[in-house]
């Protein structure tokens, strides 16, 4: 089975912040999560920003982070085909260009709502199909990893409940 490809933010503020954290999908259903090594540009609001609780200091993700050029070259072996789906699409489509931007770059990739996936089912049973992997597998809608994992279970989910159906019909 192929996946789309999905990916998911942690933003120091959802306003106007810079992604901290970042996780995406491979089409073999395994995903990558890193730290944005932040730009220097970036520093100046850094603090002013709303981070969550459980996010990492800034020591950490200066230390442990990727720089945003390595995160666009593996994307670019990453996101073969160009579409690239989300939660929230405004969001996503705000990081890629800041990232893109901090290399007088364009980004040429599709961002893509989640909900385009599942035509056939209505946003609220797949919003309440998704709170039910989250509470199952104990995992949380602030951290993108997890997101990313969660669209991942239920994109399977989906297909194969929508595979039987048309194998019925």
């Amino acid at each position: 089975m192929n996946f789309p490809s999905f990916v998911s933010f942690e933003v120091t503020d959802v306003e106007h912040g810079y992604p901290y954290a970042i996780a995406w999908s491979l089409p073999d259903g395994q995903y990558k999560s890193v730290l944005v090594k932040p730009e220097p540009e970036w520093l100046i609001d850094w603090e002013a920003g709303n981070l969550p609780i459980d996010a990492p200091s800034m020591q950490d993700v200066i230390d442990k982070g990727e720089t945003v050029v390595d995160i666009l070259k593996e994307w670019d072996l990453d996101f073969e085909d160009g579409e690239i789906y989300c939660q929230d699409p405004i969001l996503a489509q705000y990081c890629f260009d800041l990232l893109f931007e901090a290399y007088d770059k364009e980004c040429d990739f599709d961002i893509i709502s989640e909900y385009d996936l599942y035509k056939h089912l209505d946003s609220f049973d797949v919003d309440d199909q998704r709170r039910w992997i989250m509470d199952t597998e104990g995992l949380s809608a602030n951290l993108c990893e997890d997101v990313v994992r969660t669209m991942l279970f239920l994109n399977a989910r989906l297909e194969s409940s929508h595979q039987e159906e048309d194998e019925h019909e």
